[in-house]
């Protein structure tokens, strides 16, 4: 009895390769219920082994499997983030990288059930970091987080960049955290936010385009919270209590100019201090209350410098298996293209979608930075008009209409001119693909 290479399943899916013991053996492609998906690739008996899978999004995963899931090496992208690194049974991890490969923002370190998880390093898209503990995809337990200069920290804050989005923003199931953006904008602030109107100013004009920042504590579901000391380049400093990334509790602040402040904080705001009011006995408590929450503000942050090492050592093994997933990639590209071109010469007729996903893909990507070119170009600020020069002789003025012309419109010339050559580039991936 001869097996057909080519089988359609009631559900639509179709797989075209070797078989075995009526079994997907060697090399195939399977497309997934309705046509939708595709997996191109090695299998053994009836399982995929290497290959690369691709979604109708165009997302793909390039790496090893194991028993129907992704198992082992691998990098899977997804939109603009790519992940490198170790899977197990269908999740990322145990140690991997993922990264966005339009603001830069990555993660580095070890995972658990597709989530950071464990130790790890967070560089966000203006440059700063956080180093330490995270759970559940959140910065949770001791961690050391530095800014970046406030100055860059501004600029890259603008609305078109999304600088401050989280890393944990989009995960791998389909999931979105419900929590605070990762670069959260009172990292480099968080000493400076007091309600307006209250009895005790807030700290910022030692603020300056070259001010940066140092938290070393506690974290609880991504938010400084417990106890932590916080540093800025400029002399201040806080040691103390701290909840959802406000000073609150007892602390002191020193002031750049050696100054303390010291007493119970709401909000961020001093409610009750040392101050000449307070009745010898109501400061002597605050004194001790004050006193005992700097020292354990400052265990935390020793604390946090020892999970900050060993999320380093974290940082570097997942940095060597990202390295060793691209390895995995290319092996799951050569199995791919074998079964591709097995099943062109088994069934010249049959349909292999994942090159069409990829394409759509990339045109829809062309369009998109297309867009952002031109809105960037509409947003740009116009330099304000200069006062009318004398008049000038009739031959300068044609000379000047003359220079006008030639330089009229040279952004959108350059924007039409990316558009057509990305265009072009796209005409010629299709045709590699095809």
């Amino acid at each position: 009895m001869v097996i057909s290479p080519r089988f359609d399943f009631d559900d639509g899916g179709a797989y075209c390769g070797g078989w075995e013991g009526g079994k997907a053996h060697g090399h195939g492609i399977c497309t997934g219920p309705k046509g939708q998906g595709e997996y191109s690739g090695s299998w053994n008996y009836g399982f995929e082994v290497v290959g690369i899978y691709t979604w109708p999004s165009g997302n793909t995963y390039e790496g090893y499997w194991s028993q129907g899931k992704r198992h082992g090496l691998g990098i899977e992208t997804k939109g603009r983030w790519v992940y490198r690194g170790e899977w197990t049974h269908g999740f990322k991890g145990r140690y991997g990288a993922r990264q966005s490969m339009s603001s830069g923002a990555k993660y580095e370190g070890t995972w658990n059930n597709g989530l950071q998880d464990g130790y790890g390093t967070e560089t966000y898209a203006d440059g700063g970091t956080y180093q330490g503990q995270f759970t559940n995809g959140m910065r949770h337990g001791y961690g050391v987080r530095q800014s970046v200069p406030y100055g860059m920290a501004s600029v890259v804050r603008s609305p078109l960049r999304t600088s401050l989005s989280s890393l944990r923003s989009e995960h791998s199931n389909g999931t979105r955290a419900t929590g605070p953006p990762a670069s959260d904008a009172t990292s480099t602030v968080s000493l400076g936010e007091g309600a307006e109107g209250e009895e005790y100013t807030p700290f910022e004009s030692d603020i300056d385009a070259t001010t940066t920042e140092t938290y070393m504590g506690e974290w609880k579901n991504d938010k400084r919270a417990g106890f932590g000391v916080s540093e800025r380049s400029s002399g201040l400093k806080y040691e103390g209590e701290w909840l959802d990334n406000l000073r609150h509790g007892y602390g002191c602040t020193t002031l750049p100019d050696g100054k303390k402040e010291e007493g119970k904080y709401r909000h961020n705001v001093l409610v009750k201090g040392m101050k000449k009011r307070v009745i010898p006995l109501k400061s002597a408590k605050i004194r001790q209350k004050v006193d005992r929450s700097v020292e354990g503000a400052q265990r935390a942050a020793a604390i946090a410098r020892q999970k900050s090492e060993i999320a380093a050592s974290r940082t570097a093994h997942a940095k060597a298996k990202a390295e060793g997933s691209e390895q995995a990639a290319q092996a799951a590209n050569n199995e791919s293209g074998i079964a591709r071109m097995m099943a062109r010469e088994l069934s010249p007729d049959f349909y292999q979608p994942g090159p069409e996903y990829q394409k759509r893909k990339l045109l829809q990507e062309i369009i998109e930075n297309a867009d952002h070119a031109v809105n960037m170009e509409e947003e740009a600020p116009r330099p304000e008009a200069a006062p009318p020069p004398p008049t000038p002789p009739a031959a300068a003025v044609v000379a000047a209409q003359k220079a006008e012309e030639c330089e009229e419109g040279p952004n959108t010339i350059v924007i039409c001119m990316v558009i057509l050559l990305n265009i072009g580039l796209a005409i010629l991936f299709v045709h590699f693909l095809t």
